[in-house]
């Protein structure tokens, strides 16, 4: 019997094993041809190869040996306060009003967004339906933004920031330096958030929660931080010209330059506030011409980006000035313009918005958890 069981997990093993491999060939295959047929010179496409920087900094693409396999899935999820009179809007800034009001945020295994009559929907992660208790319990008040403060649920109110306490909001004592913008990283010590600018710059602002000060530097434009022992990373892209993405490691934001509250968010001379950062108090970690990167976080012990390239978004490690395709997502031109990822706890959240589409707003949102991955689009199909 032990030796039936035994032989039945070894071909189950096998199994298993082979298709895992075959998947990753055809994805292999499926790559070098997408790159072959986007290359303009007639050069022999390999997986080794599959496409080489021109520019200065140079970088090599190639399919990681390490392929990791996950499991992605698209549904379309429409706006339960979803009005006809925004839809049938010629208006853009009309027309948009049918997606979320501010960036989705995880919270009690749900996603909860917020909508422009100012009440919350939440949605289940495990099954995507909706908890209406936890809705009737959090639309006691109408709110213009929400977010996750100290690990709780924050939102705005009138001109108050209230937090949910679990049975009801309490107004926020302590000062919060967002208004109506996502966070983009919060820990014990700062606040950490940015502006945009397009081509004239962007800025990341460290507010340090203990003196409510803020100090910021340049970053055009910030998308993702993540805190290692070397300090806060700071992943930023834009796609004006051919693109950029850098990512800057402070090990001390408080030996950036200090900003006076009447600055943060403007511009100065026509640039971001962030050029006037003359501290020199980071290290470029990573700056590369010609490619944009919208996220960064951490899976099991590597850190991942969504990489953006030849109109193809997909994931990857990046080994010094190597991008190492671990696996082509949805193979599609999925691209978004300002992204946030955030995560919490097993979760990983990162919200897209596509100019386009819904100008600033969220349209859609990628929620990864171990090794699944699902898209959710708002109201519509937002595929490209």
């Amino acid at each position: 019997m032990m030796k039936k069981l035994l032989y039945i997990l070894f071909i189950f093993g096998f199994s298993t094993s082979v298709c895992a491999q075959n998947k990753q060939l055809k994805f292999e295959k499926q790559l070098v041809d997408y790159f072959q047929k986007q290359s303009w010179d007639e050069i022999t496409i390999t997986r080794d190869s599959l496409y080489t920087s021109p520019f200065k900094e140079k970088f090599n693409v190639s399919v990681s040996k390490n392929f990791i396999e996950f499991d992605t899935t698209h549904i379309v999820v429409k706006n339960p306060y979803f009005a006809d009179k925004y839809e049938e809007a010629e208006e853009d800034k009309d027309y948009v009003k049918n997606f979320p009001k501010s960036f989705s945020v995880i919270y009690e295994n749900s996603l909860v967004s917020l909508f422009e009559n100012g009440k919350f929907t939440c949605l289940k992660l495990d099954s995507f339906e909706r908890d209406t208790k936890l809705e009737n319990k959090l639309n006691t008040k109408k709110f213009k933004y929400h977010w996750i403060i100290d690990k709780q649920l924050g939102a705005l109110s009138g001109n108050s920031i209230y937090r949910w306490n679990g049975n009801k909001w309490i107004r926020y004592k302590d000062y919060f330096p967002l208004n109506n913008q996502p966070k983009l990283f919060e820990d014990d010590e700062f606040i950490v958030y940015g502006d945009c600018h397009g081509e004239w710059g962007g800025t990341v602002y460290f507010f340090e929660k203990q003196s409510s000060k803020s100090f910021f530097t340049e970053s055009t434009c910030a998308n993702s931080v993540i805190k290692d022992k070397n300090g806060y990373n700071v992943l930023a892209h834009l796609g004006h010209g051919g693109g950029s993405t850098e990512i800057k490691t402070i090990a001390d934001p408080r030996k950036l330059t200090l900003a006076k509250p009447i600055e943060i968010g403007k511009t100065l001379n026509g640039e971001a506030l962030g050029y006037v950062d003359k501290s020199n108090a980071y290290k470029k970690k990573l700056d590369f011409y010609g490619v944009q990167i919208f996220s960064s976080f951490k899976y099991q012990d590597k850190e991942l980006f969504i990489v953006h390239l030849s109109d193809l978004t997909f994931l990857a490690e990046i080994k010094g000035n190597e991008i190492e395709i671990v696996h082509p997502l949805f193979f599609s031109d999925l691209y978004t313009h300002d992204p946030i990822t955030n995560q919490y706890g097993n979760y990983i959240l990162m919200s897209l918005d596509h100019y386009g589409t819904g100008l600033y707003r969220e349209i859609s949102v990628l929620i990864i958890n171990g090794n699944k991955i699902l898209k959710v689009d708002w109201n519509e199909n937002h595929s490209r």
